[in-house]
């Protein structure tokens, strides 16, 4: 060690480039000198140009391109890489519970000079002995330019036994555990299994390969909205939960709820309601009663407001669907509202009458007048994506 501490310090600082960036702060604590050579800039500025030059401008949410079902992936630093992770909607019919994370790639320092770029993903978790946890395979991550996305992130596996083919996919174990752990025991797990079984083919098929494009989420200051916008979890019956995006136009004068991941019938990028905020509604109990009552309420039946929330009786009308028994009793703002409906596929799209209901900062929910469902979505709070 001593033979080491004479060296001169600018030598000292070049060595230090061959020490993997997670192995730095061992380094520190061994001695005062060391320490001091760690803390010099231009040992973090060549390894952060190595890095961060490269790949730093991934960091942030990823909108996938995955047939109807889209996808989230959200790219962040942790512990001295950086780190891709599948963003997934809450297992089962429980809206209230938060986003599931799955690893699925790393970025990281292979030494001095070479990064390296590494799948990590294993969900669902295997327990036969393939691709066990934390197994590392070769991958390629790059970026290409698009006419009409502009930048997409392209991801794939070359490891070929990590490969699934859609052929007798679901008699295979990794397809079990994939539906075990989307339903966890969930009560209603035979109203969905049909849906989640042609999604859990398409997902396990594809699993080695990925596309995302740039997500910009939209600002949350915005001045006599009835709710900020943001991120939100939503109750779809049948196809289980979905991510969404809640935002306004420039003149506040109507509220879009587009879809992040979607199913066949309304797929992802696609917009699931629409209200217009400058024909409110304040209704009482008894015309929330059944379909009928609310057919009743005239077309113009609008109120005055100062922009202040009116704190009105809520309830889901009888005979109606409904994915959650845990709704609030009274909301804040009711207006009515478009909600897209269409055929598998996305065959003859269009949109059926309904009110988008505010209850809180964290809550808003969509009756679907037709369909006599009601929807509710709860908002994806800001450490779900951090933690």
């Amino acid at each position: 060690m001593s033979d080491i501490l004479s060296l001169p310090p600018e030598l000292l600082s070049r060595i230090m480039d061959y020490v993997p960036g997670r192995d730095l702060p061992n380094v520190c604590i061994t001695c005062k000198t060391l320490r001091d050579v760690v803390y010099v800039d231009s040992v973090w500025q060549r390894k952060c140009k190595q890095v961060l030059r490269r790949y730093g401008d991934l960091v942030g949410l990823w909108r996938r391109d995955f047939k109807y079902f889209g996808g989230l992936l959200q790219i962040k630093y942790d512990k001295g890489c950086i780190k891709g992770l599948e963003v997934l909607a809450p297992a089962s019919s429980c809206v209230d519970r938060p986003l599931r994370k799955k690893d699925l790639f790393t970025i990281s320092m292979a030494s001095s000079e070479t990064v390296q770029i590494v799948s990590v993903h294993n969900f669902p978790e295997e327990k036969d002995g393939r691709g066990g946890e934390g197994e590392q395979r070769p991958c390629i991550l790059r970026v290409e330019k698009d006419e009409t996305k502009g930048r997409v992130l392209e991801y794939r596996v070359t490891d070929k036994n990590y490969i699934l083919q859609e052929e007798n996919l679901t008699d295979l174990p990794v397809f079990s555990r994939w539906i075990s752990t989307e339903f966890e025991d969930d009560p209603n797990a035979n109203m969905y299994f049909p849906c989640y079984r042609r999604r859990g083919v398409d997902y396990l098929s594809s699993r080695h390969e990925y596309r995302w494009s740039p997500l910009e989420l939209p600002s949350k200051d915005r001045v006599n909205v009835p709710i900020q916008p943001g991120l939100f979890k939503g109750t779809y019956s049948a196809h289980g939960i979905e991510i969404l995006s809640l935002d306004y136009n420039d003149d506040l004068t109507e509220v879009t709820v587009t879809k992040i991941t979607g199913d066949p019938n309304v797929p992802a990028t696609k917009v699931s309601v629409y209200g217009i905020l400058t024909s409110p509604l304040v209704l009482t109990l008894e015309q929330q009663e059944s379909l009928d009552t609310l057919a009743a309420v005239p077309e113009h039946h609008v109120t005055e407001q100062s922009g202040l929330p009116v704190r009105q009786p809520f309830r889901v009308p009888a005979r109606f669907e409904r994915d959650n028994p845990d709704i609030p009793k009274f909301c804040t703002f009711r207006c009515r509202a478009d909600g897209q409906i269409a055929a598998h596929s996305f065959q003859n799209p269009s949109f059926s009458d309904g009110h988008f209901v505010v209850f809180d900062e964290r809550k808003f929910g969509m009756l679907w007048l037709e369909l006599m469902s009601f929807s509710i979505y709860v908002r994806v709070d800001e450490k779900e994506l951090c933690d």
